[in-house]
Protein backbone atom coordinates (compact mmCIF):
# COMPACT_ATOMS: atom_id res chain seq x y z
CA UNK A 1 0.00 0.00 0.00
CA UNK A 2 1.44 3.39 -1.02
CA UNK A 3 -0.17 6.41 0.70
CA UNK A 4 1.40 8.80 -1.82
CA UNK A 5 -0.11 6.92 -4.80
CA UNK A 6 -3.46 6.76 -3.02
CA UNK A 7 -3.40 10.52 -2.43
CA UNK A 8 -2.58 11.19 -6.11
CA UNK A 9 -5.44 8.95 -7.27
CA UNK A 10 -7.87 10.68 -4.92
CA UNK A 11 -6.81 14.08 -6.25
CA UNK A 12 -7.31 12.87 -9.82
CA UNK A 13 -10.87 11.62 -9.26
CA UNK A 14 -12.55 15.04 -9.74
CA UNK A 15 -10.44 15.60 -12.87
CA UNK A 16 -11.48 12.20 -14.25
CA UNK A 17 -15.11 13.07 -13.63
CA UNK A 18 -14.72 16.40 -15.42
CA UNK A 19 -13.06 14.75 -18.40
CA UNK A 20 -15.85 12.15 -18.63
CA UNK A 21 -18.54 14.86 -18.47
CA UNK A 22 -16.78 16.95 -21.14
CA UNK A 23 -16.37 13.92 -23.39
CA UNK A 24 -20.05 13.07 -22.96
CA UNK A 25 -21.06 16.61 -23.89
CA UNK A 26 -18.92 16.43 -27.02
CA UNK A 27 -20.62 13.17 -28.02
CA UNK A 28 -24.05 14.70 -27.50
CA UNK A 29 -23.07 17.72 -29.61
CA UNK A 30 -21.72 15.42 -32.30
CA UNK A 31 -24.93 13.42 -32.38
CA UNK A 32 -27.22 16.44 -32.38
CA UNK A 33 -25.15 19.00 -34.24
CA UNK A 34 -23.48 19.07 -37.62
CA UNK A 35 -22.86 15.33 -37.79
CA UNK A 36 -26.59 14.65 -37.71
CA UNK A 37 -27.02 17.16 -40.55
CA UNK A 38 -24.58 15.24 -42.66
CA UNK A 39 -26.15 11.85 -41.91
CA UNK A 40 -29.79 12.84 -42.32
CA UNK A 41 -30.52 12.21 -45.99
CA UNK A 42 -34.29 12.11 -45.72
CA UNK A 43 -36.62 14.77 -47.12
CA UNK A 44 -39.17 16.00 -44.60
CA UNK A 45 -42.44 17.58 -45.73
CA UNK A 46 -43.28 20.35 -43.28
CA UNK A 47 -46.91 19.88 -42.38
CA UNK A 48 -49.14 22.91 -42.11
CA UNK A 49 -47.32 24.85 -44.82
CA UNK A 50 -47.74 24.63 -48.58
CA UNK A 51 -44.74 23.36 -50.56
CA UNK A 52 -42.22 23.52 -47.72
CA UNK A 53 -39.65 20.78 -47.29
CA UNK A 54 -36.51 20.20 -45.25
CA UNK A 55 -33.36 18.39 -46.36
CA UNK A 56 -30.40 18.49 -43.96
CA UNK A 57 -29.82 22.20 -43.20
CA UNK A 58 -31.91 23.38 -46.16
CA UNK A 59 -35.52 24.46 -46.15
CA UNK A 60 -36.87 24.33 -49.71
CA UNK A 61 -40.18 25.70 -50.81
CA UNK A 62 -42.53 28.14 -52.46
CA UNK A 63 -43.28 31.72 -51.48
CA UNK A 64 -43.37 31.86 -47.66
CA UNK A 65 -46.02 33.70 -45.70
CA UNK A 66 -45.07 36.00 -42.83
CA UNK A 67 -46.17 33.22 -40.48
CA UNK A 68 -43.76 30.82 -42.21
CA UNK A 69 -40.92 33.31 -41.84
CA UNK A 70 -41.60 33.53 -38.11
CA UNK A 71 -41.62 29.74 -37.85
CA UNK A 72 -38.40 29.43 -39.88
CA UNK A 73 -36.73 31.98 -37.62
CA UNK A 74 -37.59 29.79 -34.64
CA UNK A 75 -36.01 26.81 -36.43
CA UNK A 76 -32.73 28.70 -36.67
CA UNK A 77 -32.82 29.74 -40.34
CA UNK A 78 -30.44 32.66 -40.90
CA UNK A 79 -30.39 33.14 -44.69
CA UNK A 80 -33.17 33.46 -47.27
CA UNK A 81 -32.42 32.95 -50.96
CA UNK A 82 -35.30 34.03 -53.19
CA UNK A 83 -35.28 32.84 -56.81
CA UNK A 84 -38.33 34.83 -57.87
CA UNK A 85 -37.89 37.51 -60.53
CA UNK A 86 -37.96 41.22 -59.75
CA UNK A 87 -41.37 41.55 -61.38
CA UNK A 88 -42.76 38.64 -59.34
CA UNK A 89 -41.45 40.21 -56.14
CA UNK A 90 -42.99 43.56 -57.03
CA UNK A 91 -46.41 42.06 -57.77
CA UNK A 92 -46.31 39.99 -54.57
CA UNK A 93 -45.27 43.03 -52.54
CA UNK A 94 -48.23 45.00 -53.90
CA UNK A 95 -50.89 42.54 -52.71
CA UNK A 96 -49.17 40.72 -49.81
CA UNK A 97 -45.99 42.01 -48.16
CA UNK A 98 -42.48 43.17 -49.01
CA UNK A 99 -40.41 40.07 -48.31
CA UNK A 100 -37.04 41.82 -48.36
CA UNK A 101 -38.13 44.40 -45.77
CA UNK A 102 -39.82 41.89 -43.46
CA UNK A 103 -36.94 39.41 -43.75
CA UNK A 104 -34.26 41.98 -42.92
CA UNK A 105 -36.33 43.46 -40.07
CA UNK A 106 -36.62 39.90 -38.68
CA UNK A 107 -32.84 39.43 -38.74
CA UNK A 108 -32.50 37.22 -41.82
CA UNK A 109 -29.80 37.67 -44.41
CA UNK A 110 -31.88 38.20 -47.55
CA UNK A 111 -30.58 37.41 -51.04
CA UNK A 112 -32.52 37.65 -54.30
CA UNK A 113 -31.11 35.71 -57.27
CA UNK A 114 -33.77 36.17 -59.97
CA UNK A 115 -34.57 33.18 -62.17
CA UNK A 116 -36.90 34.57 -64.81
CA UNK A 117 -37.65 31.76 -67.24
CA UNK A 118 -35.40 29.26 -68.98
CA UNK A 119 -32.98 32.00 -70.11
CA UNK A 120 -31.73 32.06 -66.52
CA UNK A 121 -31.06 28.33 -66.36
CA UNK A 122 -27.35 28.86 -66.89
CA UNK A 123 -24.11 27.55 -65.39
CA UNK A 124 -23.35 31.06 -64.14
CA UNK A 125 -26.67 31.32 -62.32
CA UNK A 126 -26.19 27.85 -60.82
CA UNK A 127 -22.75 28.86 -59.55
CA UNK A 128 -24.22 32.00 -57.99
CA UNK A 129 -26.87 29.97 -56.17
CA UNK A 130 -24.42 27.22 -55.19
CA UNK A 131 -22.02 29.72 -53.61
CA UNK A 132 -24.80 30.91 -51.32
CA UNK A 133 -25.81 27.34 -50.43
CA UNK A 134 -22.30 26.22 -49.46
CA UNK A 135 -22.60 26.67 -45.70
CA UNK A 136 -23.67 24.70 -42.65
CA UNK A 137 -26.09 27.47 -41.67
CA UNK A 138 -29.79 26.81 -42.02
CA UNK A 139 -31.09 28.29 -45.26
CA UNK A 140 -34.46 28.86 -46.89
CA UNK A 141 -34.28 28.52 -50.69
CA UNK A 142 -37.58 29.46 -52.28
CA UNK A 143 -39.33 30.54 -55.47
CA UNK A 144 -43.08 30.70 -56.12
CA UNK A 145 -44.10 27.05 -55.80
CA UNK A 146 -40.76 25.19 -55.31
CA UNK A 147 -40.35 24.20 -58.99
CA UNK A 148 -37.30 26.34 -59.76
CA UNK A 149 -35.95 25.56 -56.31
CA UNK A 150 -36.12 21.82 -56.96
CA UNK A 151 -34.32 22.09 -60.31
CA UNK A 152 -31.53 24.33 -59.01
CA UNK A 153 -31.12 22.30 -55.83
CA UNK A 154 -30.80 19.05 -57.80
CA UNK A 155 -28.18 20.67 -60.03
CA UNK A 156 -26.34 21.93 -56.94
CA UNK A 157 -26.28 18.43 -55.46
CA UNK A 158 -24.85 17.01 -58.69
CA UNK A 159 -22.23 19.69 -59.34
CA UNK A 160 -21.20 20.57 -55.79
CA UNK A 161 -22.04 17.57 -53.62
CA UNK A 162 -21.10 14.68 -55.91
CA UNK A 163 -24.60 13.26 -56.36
CA UNK A 164 -25.28 11.10 -59.40
CA UNK A 165 -28.07 12.41 -61.61
CA UNK A 166 -30.30 9.48 -60.65
CA UNK A 167 -29.69 10.08 -56.94
CA UNK A 168 -30.52 13.78 -57.34
CA UNK A 169 -33.66 12.90 -59.30
CA UNK A 170 -34.71 10.48 -56.57
CA UNK A 171 -34.44 13.28 -54.03
CA UNK A 172 -36.08 15.79 -56.38
CA UNK A 173 -39.14 13.59 -56.73
CA UNK A 174 -39.69 14.04 -52.99
CA UNK A 175 -39.78 17.78 -53.66
CA UNK A 176 -41.44 19.12 -56.81
CA UNK A 177 -39.60 17.33 -59.62
CA UNK A 178 -41.54 15.31 -62.15
CA UNK A 179 -40.77 13.99 -65.61
CA UNK A 180 -43.95 14.04 -67.74
CA UNK A 181 -42.42 11.43 -70.07
CA UNK A 182 -42.28 8.97 -67.18
CA UNK A 183 -45.93 9.61 -66.47
CA UNK A 184 -46.91 9.15 -70.12
CA UNK A 185 -44.94 5.94 -70.54
CA UNK A 186 -45.54 4.59 -67.04
CA UNK A 187 -41.85 3.81 -66.56
CA UNK A 188 -38.93 5.20 -64.60
CA UNK A 189 -36.26 6.81 -66.77
CA UNK A 190 -32.63 6.62 -65.67
CA UNK A 191 -30.30 9.43 -66.70
CA UNK A 192 -26.54 9.43 -66.98
CA UNK A 193 -23.79 11.96 -67.69
CA UNK A 194 -22.20 11.56 -71.12
CA UNK A 195 -18.72 10.08 -71.29
CA UNK A 196 -17.26 13.58 -71.73
CA UNK A 197 -18.78 14.64 -68.43
CA UNK A 198 -19.44 18.25 -67.53
CA UNK A 199 -17.75 20.97 -69.53
CA UNK A 200 -15.07 22.77 -67.53
CA UNK A 201 -15.67 20.38 -64.63
CA UNK A 202 -12.96 20.78 -62.02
Amino acid sequence: YCPYLSAIINEMEPMKTSIIILFSLLIVYDLNGQTSIEKDNSVQKIEGYSNLFRYQNFYLGGQPTIEELRWLKLQGVTRIINLRSEEENKVYSDYAYNEKSIAEESGFEYINIPVDGTKDYTAEKLEEVSNKLSTNDKILLHCNSAGRVTTFFMAYLIKSRGFTINKAVELGKKLKYSNPLEQLLGIEINMEVSKDGFKNNK
